[in-house]
C-alpha cells in the first residue's frame, strides 16, 4: 500500500512513443534512445512519481542469434536528466522517461528493452512497454 494514496497492484504501459513505437531500430553508432511512456493504474488513471514509492526500471536483453538472450541491463547507461542507475524518471510532460545510451551495447545482434516494475512487492506492469533496437 502507499501511505493512504490509492491501492493498486498492476499498472498498464501505454507503449513507448517513437521512434522506438514503430519496431527495431537500427544503431551503427553511439546514440541516446529515449524511451517515454505513460503508465495508468487500474481505475485509468495516469500515474505519477507521486503515486509510486519506487519508480519503474528499464531492463535491457541482448539476442546475438546464437542461442538465448543474455540479460545485459547492468550496461545501461541513463543520458541527461536521468537517475542513477536503470530507474525511469517522471519528467515533466506527465511521462516516464529513460533516455538509454548505447555507448556499451557493441555487440551485434538484438536487443529488447522493457519498462518493468522497479519493486514486485508494490506494483507490476502489464502489459509491459517494449522496444527493440539493433546493432549491426
Amino acid at each position: 500500500m502507499h501511505d493512504g494514496l490509492v491501492p493498486f497492484d498492476r499498472l498498464t504501459c501505454e507503449g513507448f512513443e517513437p521512434p522506438l513505437a514503430g519496431g527495431p531500430v537500427r544503431v551503427k553508432k553511439n546514440r541516446v534512445l529515449p524511451h517515454k511512456a505513460r503508465l495508468s493504474g487500474h481505475d485509468g488513471m495516469e500515474v505519477t512519481d507521486l503515486e509510486l514509492e519506487t519508480s519503474p526500471v528499464i531492463q535491457v536483453m541482448h539476442d546475438s542469434g546464437a542461442g538465448s538472450a543474455s540479460d545485459v541491463t547492468d550496461d545501461a547507461l541513463p543520458a541527461g536528466q536521468g537517475t542513477e542507475g536503470n530507474q525511469f524518471y517522471f519528467d515533466f510532460s506527465g511521462k516516464w522517461q529513460f533516455n538509454l545510451k548505447t555507448k556499451n551495447y557493441t555487440a551485434p545482434g538484438t536487443y529488447h528493452v522493457t519498462m518493468v516494475s522497479g519493486d514486485l512487492t508494490e506494483y507490476d506492469i502489464s502489459p509491459v512497454c517494449e522496444a527493440t533496437f539493433v546493432i549491426e
